[in-house]
C-alpha cells in the first residue's frame, strides 16, 4: 500500500479543501498519509478536530497520519494540547514518509511502500 504525501500550500481558508482530499483518500482505502504544513502559519480547533478524526479512522485500519514541515506555532499548540502525542511529526517529508514505511529513493527497496504525492485541490 503507498504512503500519500499531501503539500498543504494554503491558509487556514483553505483548510476545507484538503479536509475533503483528505476524506476522500481515506474513503478510497489509504492508510498512510504524510500531510505537510509547511504554508499554514496557524491552526483552528476545527482543523485540528478534523485532523484527529483522520488520524483515528486510519488508526481503525491499521494506518497512520503524519504531519511534516508543522509550523512553530502549530507545534507549540499540538504540544500544549498533547496532541504531539497522537501525530507523529517530522520535520522533513522524507523522515515522515520512512516513519510510515515508505521509501522515496529512485530504486525503492523491496517490502517497502511506494510514495505518491496528492494534490489537494
Amino acid at each position: 500500500m503507498d504512503v500519500v504525501v499531501i503539500t498543504f500550500d494554503g491558509q487556514i481558508d483553505d483548510f476545507p479543501s484538503l479536509v475533503q482530499c483528505v476524506d476522500n483518500l481515506i474513503a478510497d482505502g489509504t492508510r498512510h498519509m504524510v500531510i505537510d504544513l509547511h504554508t499554514l502559519p496557524f491552526i483552528n480547533s476545527a482543523a485540528l478536530g478534523f485532523l484527529l478524526k483522520a488520524q483515528k479512522a486510519m488508526e481503525r485500519e491499521g494506518g497512520e497520519l503524519a504531519l511534516a514541515r508543522v509550523q512553530p506555532a502549530i507545534q507549540n499548540i499540538l504540544e500544549m494540547t498533547s496532541l504531539d502525542q497522537v501525530f507523529p511529526t517530522f520535520q522533513d517529508i522524507d523522515e515522515a514518509v520512512a516513519y510510515l514505511g515508505g521509501d522515496t529513493s529512485e530504486s525503492a527497496a523491496e517490502g517497502k511502500r511506494t510514495v505518491r504525492q496528492q494534490d489537494w485541490r
